[in-house]
């Protein structure tokens, strides 16, 4: 059914959503399950409790896609583990210290910041990769909606903390990371078995560490369990959508509709946590938007007329 193009633009946007709507749901999720932001190893174990369930999800997903019955190299475990580390240990440790202390709106818009951070590091990272002039444009206009974006008054705080804003971007970073790793030494690996798999090693690292650190256990409820298993879902099923886009569809055509996560998860933050959307970040989305925009065009552009920087 992906392989026709306007039923892959559907399913790309509602990937969009389900990524977006991860920000109020751990929010909303920390009120349900009464979890302080003092209370940081409580935030851990929850993130690791979400991603064990998200690497059985995976699982199932990769029984029902049929992807077990094709021929792929045997996994690379070392590698595996290097991504569990990177992409679910570490990132997500700051991420869910980071939106405890920060508002789900500005955490979206630092976010979108993941695209400008995959192309500094390719340009470091993988030596055909090159920065051209759109680029550069590209970036200073993140880098302006960022700054506009956690600075000035306004009603979701004018103050930037580290471990708000900084642990948010720090997530982002290790989240770019993990992508150029994937690139570089993930070809040909099942896509499906090589994230159920750091998803279940990354989360053991989480709640290792959730439960060392925890001063008490969890006070589950049977809606935060709910939660829960739809932050697992939202993992498995938004991560498989987007895979199996790309396995007919190119990257860059399609890469265009990630601009949507921040739209997606400002939107739901005010609805769903009441949040105010003041101008100042409107105005920061707009330019960080539009520096993510202008980014994906120039990957194409640098594929016709590479100039290297």
């Amino acid at each position: 059914m992906l392989k026709n193009k306007k039923n892959a633009i559907i399913f790309s946007i509602f990937a969009m959503l389900l990524w977006g709507s991860a920000i109020p749901l751990i929010k909303s999720t920390y009120l349900e399950l009464g979890i302080l932001r003092s209370e940081t190893g409580l935030k851990i174990l929850t993130a690791g409790i979400r991603f064990f369930m998200a690497g059985i999800v995976t699982l199932i997903l990769y029984r029902l896609t049929g992807t077990n019955k094709k021929d792929y190299p045997p996994i690379n475990i070392k590698f595996v583990i290097i991504l569990a580390l990177v992409q679910t240990a570490i990132q997500y440790i700051f991420y869910y210290i980071g939106l405890s202390n920060t508002a789900g709106v500005k955490s979206a818009i630092i976010q979108a910041t993941n695209a400008f951070i995959v192309v500094i590091l390719s340009a470091i990272l993988l030596p055909g990769d090159r920065i051209n002039p759109n680029i550069i444009i590209a970036l200073i206009l993140g880098t302006a909606g960022v700054f506009i974006t956690n600075t000035g008054t306004s009603s979701t705080g004018s103050s930037i903390s580290l471990t708000g804003e900084g642990f948010i971007f720090i997530a982002t970073f290790f989240n770019a990371l993990a992508s150029i790793l994937i690139r570089k030494y993930g070809k040909g690996q099942n896509p499906f078995k090589l994230t159920a798999y750091q998803f279940l090693i990354g989360s053991g690292f989480l709640i290792i560490i959730g439960i060392i650190t925890a001063e008490r256990t969890i006070p589950m409820t049977s809606k935060g369990l709910l939660m829960l298993s739809y932050g697992a879902f939202v993992s498995a099923a938004a991560f498989s959508i987007w895979t199996i886009v790309l396995q007919y569809h190119s990257a860059n055509e399609f890469g265009v509709y990630k601009l949507f996560i921040p739209i997606f998860g400002s939107i739901l933050s005010v609805i769903f946590l009441g949040e105010m959307f003041t101008k100042r970040l409107l105005i920061g989305m707009i330019l960080v938007l539009a520096g993510s925009l202008i980014l994906n065009l120039s990957k194409k552009e640098a594929k016709k007329n590479p100039r290297e920087f």
